[in-house]
């Protein structure tokens, strides 16, 4: 099993980085003795990413007119059969860092729908788990997350991964992920979730 995990808050060691790294360290329990997990676990803080320019060149040529860490990710892509997601909750959407990434998928997006020569295996199956804390409580806002949804949603057909779900978890600022038994709780099932589906691929 490979899984790849970004973590793309720009602030190490929080809530966010917490979840994520739980459902890793869960998944390890609901795999069979046989089987081995190898983790990419990548924060944004050490990825060089540049943001998409719309230059348009990957509507001519295949691949991104940047060299960066995004060829690593590309790569990780393609290669992984769970990929978990995670940011903070920033004015209602993703951190700019962890957008950059979504928005250099346009590469992936130009290779398969107008050069058809797709970066990526499209048969590979993946399964997809977005990850998000905020520091509004969800019982005063249901629909605090909700702007996240299309945006990891193009993402994931992007590279052509089944989203699985969301982990959301709020009330951040009042009560931290690490001394939140339920939210860690929820990572746990998410591994067991992933872990369960991973084995029907």
């Amino acid at each position: 099993m490979k899984v790849l995990a970004i973590l793309g808050s720009p602030i190490r060691k929080r809530n966010s980085e917490t979840l994520t790294k739980k459902v890793v360290e869960s998944l390890k329990n609901h795999i069979s003795k046989d089987e081995t997990i190898e983790v990419d676990l990548l924060s944004v803080q050490n990825l060089k990413i540049s943001p998409c320019v719309a230059c348009d060149r990957c509507t001519r040529i295949k691949g991104c007119v940047f060299q960066d860490d995004m060829t690593h990710l590309y790569k990780a892509f393609n290669d992984s059969d769970i990929i978990l997601f995670s940011s903070p909750l920033y004015f209602n959407s993703l951190s700019a860092q962890a957008k950059a990434i979504i928005d250099r998928c346009q590469a992936i997006f130009s290779s398969k729908y107008v050069l058809k020569d797709p970066m990526i295996d499209r048969d590979r199956k993946r399964l997809g788990l977005f990850i998000s804390t905020a520091g509004v409580d969800m019982n005063d806002d249901p629909e605090l997350f909700n702007g996240t949804l299309p945006v990891m949603d193009l993402f994931f057909r992007s590279i052509n991964t089944e989203y699985v779900g969301n982990l959301f978890v709020g009330n951040v600022d009042q009560v931290k992920v690490m001394d939140n038994p339920e939210a860690l709780d929820s990572a746990k099932d998410w591994a067991r979730i992933l872990a369960g589906k991973y084995k029907e691929i």
